[in-house]
Parts: C-alpha cells; structure tokens; sequence
C-alpha cells in the first residue's frame, strides 16, 4: 500500500467517522434523552401482633401463581388511551416487573389483614397446599380520564369457594403518573381487603 492510498483510506475513516458524530447529534437534537423515572407501590404498615396471652393457631397462606395479561407483563407502567388503545409508557417505568412488583405488594397487603397467618412465596421444596392463592390480573393500568383499574380474578386452592372475579377503580388525586401508582395502590388495598373478608384457611 502507498503512502498516498494510505492518506486517503486515513481521510475516508475520518470523514465516516465526521459524518457520524453529526448524525447522532442531529438525532440526539431532534430527541433529546427524557429522565426516566421509575415507581413503586405504596408500602403498607407491618402487621399488628397478636397479644401474647392470647392462644392463637398460625396458618400459613401460599400466594402462588400471579398472573398477567400479556400486555402488562413489564416494567412500563400501561396508559389506556381510549375504548380499544393501550400504552406502554416510555419513561414511567416499575421499580421492578409488574409481576415482582404485585407479588410484594400483595404479599404485605395480605400479612397486613390476615391475623396469625404467614404469606409466603413459592419456595424450593415448599407444594401448593390447599392454603394456597391464585390470582390473574387482567387489568393494572391508568386510563387517560383519570381513574386507575383493576381487575380479575382470585381462587383459594383446594377451597370449595368458587373462583372470585373482582374490578375496583379509584380516581385520581391529581394529574400525573405518581398519583396513578398511588391509585393503583389503593385498588391493590380493595382487593386484599375483599380476600381476607373471603378467604378461610384449612384446618
């Protein structure tokens, strides 16, 4: 190779390289990075204890299975549009997958309500028993008029309760996505509320 190929494939690199940079700043212009902010639920208090001269026999509640409709199963928070539109949002996001981020939810929400019963995860070694929790969520989302919604349904393993469908909306406080997620929250409360009214442990 000569001196001047060699110049030459040196001028095309750099001018690739020119040609680039302002691509990317163009791009970066026209889009500018959006802060992305991410989200919990709202934490409940710790359960209340059980006076120690009182008897009292400790069951333990299994939340098994929680499942999601496709579309929420990630860490955007969703957006319904209108009747027939949803939408991921792009910088609002989950401290965690929504799936996660439920099951801690529900799992201090439940201890919250039910006295003298432990709620566990699924563990290594640990079966579904008939003191065990069922729920699929078809709806945890905002929708753009202003109200947060849940919905679905909950099933107590090996219990002759029937299969039990719930829908809980709250309004928002305020405009924006921190009060949606505290909706969401309090529609989350409504449903173990409704769960520890209904749920009876097994002998």
């Amino acid at each position: 190779m000569t001196i001047s190929t060699m110049t030459s494939t040196k001028h095309f690199r750099f001018g690739m390289l020119l040609m680039l940079t302002l691509s990317l700043s163009a791009c970066f212009q026209s889009n500018p990075p959006v802060k992305t902010e991410r989200y919990s639920l709202p934490e409940v208090s710790a359960p209340q204890q059980a006076s120690p001269s009182v008897s009292t026999t400790t069951h333990t509640l299994l939340l098994n299975r929680i499942q999601l409709a496709d579309y929420l199963d990630t860490d955007r928070i969703v957006i319904q549009l209108d009747d027939i539109t949803m939408r991921p949002a792009r910088d609002h996001l989950w401290i965690d997958n929504l799936s996660q981020e439920l099951r801690r939810g529900l799992r201090t929400r439940l201890a919250s309500r039910l006295g003298h019963v432990t709620v566990v995860d699924p563990q290594p070694g640990l079966t579904a028993s008939s003191n065990s929790l069922n729920i699929t969520i078809d709806q945890f989302h905002g929708h753009m008029q202003g109200y947060a919604v849940l919905s679905g349904q909950w099933q107590s393993g090996g219990s002759s309760l029937p299969p039990q469908s719930f829908r809980f909306t709250t309004p928002l406080a305020e405009d924006g996505y921190p009060a949606l997620v505290r909706a969401l929250g309090h529609n989350l409360d409504l449903l173990c509320d409704q769960i520890a009214r209904q749920w009876q442990p097994s002998p």
